[in-house]
């Protein structure tokens, strides 16, 4: 099955305030390796996305308000990004994380383009900043705009007549769910999976069909894959079958790990070979493959790229390494 990987240089220029926090970019630096490992090219040939294809998803005055923070200098951007209501603190817009954000959105444009358009069947973007916790008027969570709601859109701009968001990162996409609540369009729908009681579980634990194009499913803390695929089988893969997606997106965050910093669900790398092969074959069945997969989360970066790997190997229609 033929795979692209998109990314861009730009996305190195995005930082944060400090050093500890996981959302670095040696993420990307781990995942560049990876693909020169295994010989798989990268398109960098991607055009960031404007003013007006994001007045889409978020409001004009959040997006100047990230373009007018990164023009900041170094000094007067650090104290606007403890200061800006538009931002939370620790999801620092810095000098270069307005251009890095907009080639992250573009970068799943364009594999959206090109997977529609039949040039490929399946892309995965290698990107950062991540996106679903980016909501209409605010950036969170390392978070500044929605590049998988901003996908979502494009390919409905391109002819798509309903298009299904998954997200199994650690993390709900309260962004990427408030921003399909506030465009009130039942061509898009979002199943997102996370551990349940998460700092974003904005649904309190309910789990199944909250809106027609809305489902979740909080998922027990100390889960192993066995427990995360029960919940697949009775719900995501059901949620896609019932709405009939033309394309499948995928805000791909790999913090299930068990090595994750930042999770208390125990995946094992290989466990998203399994994750990912459930929706290939869901797409298989209901949108001939098509799928695109964006990078969110996964701060733990030896268990990013044997991850990613993993989801490549699926993506790709190949047997799992062993």
């Amino acid at each position: 099955m033929d795979l692209n990987i998109y990314s861009h240089p730009a996305c190195l220029g995005h930082e944060l305030h400090i050093r500890r926090f996981e959302e670095r970019k040696g993420r990307l630096l781990a995942l560049t390796r990876l693909f020169n490992d295994l010989g798989l090219s990268v398109d960098e040939d991607i055009v960031p996305v404007t003013k007006a294809q994001l007045s889409q998803i978020h409001t004009p005055r959040y997006i100047d308000t990230v373009e007018a923070m990164s023009r900041l200098g170094p000094v007067r951007n650090r104290v606007a990004s403890f200061t800006n209501p538009f931002v939370q603190w620790y999801t620092r817009v810095s000098p270069g994380s307005y251009d890095a954000a907009r080639y992250a959105a573009g970068s799943v444009c364009k594999a959206v383009e090109d997977t529609m358009s039949g040039r490929c069947t399946r892309a995965f973007a290698a990107i950062r900043p991540p996106g679903h916790h980016a909501g209409p008027e605010r950036g969170e969570g390392f978070c500044i705009f929605n590049n998988i709601a901003m996908g979502a859109v494009h390919a409905l701009n391109q002819g798509a007549r309903r298009v299904a968001i998954v997200d199994f990162d650690r993390h709900h996409g309260n962004g990427t769910q408030d921003i399909i609540t506030n465009r009130d369009d039942s061509r898009m729908m979002l199943v997102s999976s996370y551990q349940a009681g998460c700092k974003y579980d904005k649904n309190h634990g309910l789990s199944g069909v909250l809106a027609p194009n809305i489902v979740t499913v909080p998922i027990a803390e100390g889960s192993t894959f066995g427990a995360v695929a029960a919940q697949y089988r009775q719900f995501v893969i059901p949620a896609l079958r019932d709405f009939k997606p033309e394309l499948i997106l995928i805000s791909a965050g790999f913090d299930m790990h068990e090595a994750d910093p930042l999770s208390d669900i125990k995946l094992k790398s290989a466990d998203y070979y399994h994750l990912t092969h459930m929706l290939v074959e869901a797409a298989e069945e209901l949108c001939g493959g098509r799928i695109v997969s964006a990078l969110e989360g996964g701060y733990d970066e030896a268990a990013l790229a044997e991850s990613v790997d993993y989801h490549l190997q699926a993506l790709r229609g190949v047997a799992p390494k062993l």
